[in-house]
């Protein structure tokens, strides 16, 4: 995710429960946002209990539902109400996301951060911005992984590589002696190239493509090559 100065107050209080900001807490275009289970876990840590819901309005087949939840810490007594209409929620389950609403707007209001923070109930657009944003930090991750796994060759230049040796390995079982000679050649050519940048998803790519060719004694071996060949042949037998 990104970095952020996130609210000192909040940020006190989730470390207290064990979580982190970064995991919790969002910033929807200047707005703080706090997920939902993290309003749970929060009110749960308080000891915050709620009287039963109380429905003000509900029409089922409309998709309205609209309710009150009374919460207390302590002495300390909130309420507030829970709205979901087809103008306000996208969500198939009105009464269930009215209930999410009400509970953490009175779970806010008890911590005494209503004001500060929104949960991310309260509306479509903080969800789906948090939903947008975590798949951005998914694309983000899966690329540093495919750069620590291509270097500085890059995921394009080296996912052709591995398609050229698999063309020149179906050349080199199906064609004349020449035609193959030609491909087992340029297939050696790829492999000291990965040795060079140390691609070894593509070392063993080769490796297993030709291992019954390495073996023959048409196939020649450098000694870079023979040592890395006996490197592959360790590891098959692990």
């Amino acid at each position: 995710m990104p970095t952020y100065d996130y609210p000192e107050k909040v940020t006190k209080v989730l470390k207290e429960i064990g979580l982190e900001s970064k995991d919790c807490l969002w910033d929807c275009h200047g707005t703080w946002v706090l997920k939902h289970k993290a309003c749970e876990r929060l009110a749960a840590h308080a000891g915050i209990t709620f009287d039963n819901p109380q429905n003000i309005e509900t029409d089922a087949d409309k998709g309205i539902a609209i309710i009150m939840v009374k919460g207390y810490l302590g002495k300390q007594s909130e309420w507030s109400y829970g709205e979901a209409t087809p103008k306000n929620s996208k969500n198939a389950y009105p009464y269930a996301m009215a209930e999410k609403r009400a509970k953490d707007r009175v779970i806010l209001k008890l911590i005494g951060m209503s004001g500060d923070i929104y949960s991310e109930s309260e509306s479509d657009e903080f969800r789906d911005d948090i939903a947008a944003q975590e798949k951005s930090d998914k694309k983000a991750e899966k690329e540093r992984v495919d750069t620590s796994v291509w270097g500085k060759i890059g995921k394009k230049a080296g996912q052709e590589a591995k398609n050229q040796l698999t063309n020149y390995y179906a050349i080199s079982v199906g064609s004349d002696d020449a035609k193959s000679k030609d491909a087992l050649s340029e297939a050696k050519k790829i492999f000291e190239w990965a040795i060079k940048h140390n691609l070894v998803i593509i070392q063993d790519q080769y490796l297993k493509l030709f291992d019954k060719k390495l073996k023959s004694k048409k196939h020649n071996l450098s000694i870079v090559q023979e040592k890395y060949y006996k490197l592959f042949e360790r590891k098959k037998s692990a």
